[in-house]
């Protein structure tokens, strides 16, 4: 376990989280899990600051099953963490820096859950850069829901396994960087918020906070919510 900040009001949570190193490496330079843990929850603390959610003093403590625990005022919040990215598109970012290919590439669909394809076929796409079939109407956000309800119910089923860890809340924490063209955020919210109250996620978690650009969006069982991030880092 390690303590990452403590904070006893507003002013100082906010002076600490300026001193956050957020910076997240290329894939092919080194990026691990903890730069992308760091970068997001770094990034939904400040979009909470002002809000109820956040109580003082406040310690953020970094450790395993789940990822962190947000200790407030007479409450302990665990929070796990996860990024939405498709693992064959991750594996090309690393692989399009080793070996020669377009600079410009297209973005292609992908499959929540796809099965992962070897080095070899993934450099023969990089080098023909097909563009594949497109999107139509609402089909952006419809494919970006399915995505977050995919890292949503892995997330569920890894919470109910011996060794995690449940207190009095627990939050789920989505780094979204599922690749997609122009998507109209508010419209794919409305489309995933049915979906997760549907399922059993609100059994597991309280709230799950999606990063997604520069707002985060909040939702639990009485609806969504969206914050904006405040940029503590220019």
């Amino acid at each position: 376990m390690e303590n990452m900040l403590l904070a006893n009001n507003e002013m100082e949570l906010e002076n600490v989280l300026r001193s956050v190193d957020i910076s997240v490496p290329r894939r092919s330079e080194g990026r691990t899990k903890e730069h992308t843990e760091r970068y997001a929850i770094a990034h939904m603390l400040s979009a909470l600051m002002g809000k109820d959610q956040l109580t003082y003093p406040l310690e953020l403590i970094q450790r395993e099953r789940p990822d962190f625990l947000l200790k407030g005022d007479e409450i302990q919040i665990g929070i796990e963490h996860t990024e939405a990215v498709p693992q064959n598109e991750a594996h090309k970012t690393v692989l399009r820096d080793k070996v020669d290919g377009p600079d410009v590439h297209f973005i292609l669909h992908h499959q929540p859950g796809e099965a992962k394809k070897p080095a070899k076929e993934l450099i023969e796409e990089i080098q023909a850069n097909q563009s594949g079939p497109g999107w139509e109407g609402d089909s952006v956000e419809r494919e970006w829901s399915e995505a977050m309800l995919h890292f949503i119910n892995r997330k569920i089923e890894a919470s109910t396994r011996e060794g995690f860890e449940k207190f009095e809340q627990n939050w789920l924490l989505i780094y979204d960087n599922w690749s997609l063209p122009a998507l109209d955020r508010e419209k794919a919210r409305r489309f995933l918020l049915p979906r997760i109250i549907e399922s059993t996620c609100f059994d597991s978690f309280d709230f799950v906070y999606i990063i997604t650009g520069n707002i985060v969006l909040a939702f639990s069982n009485s609806g969504v919510v969206q914050h904006e991030i405040n940029n503590l880092w220019n």
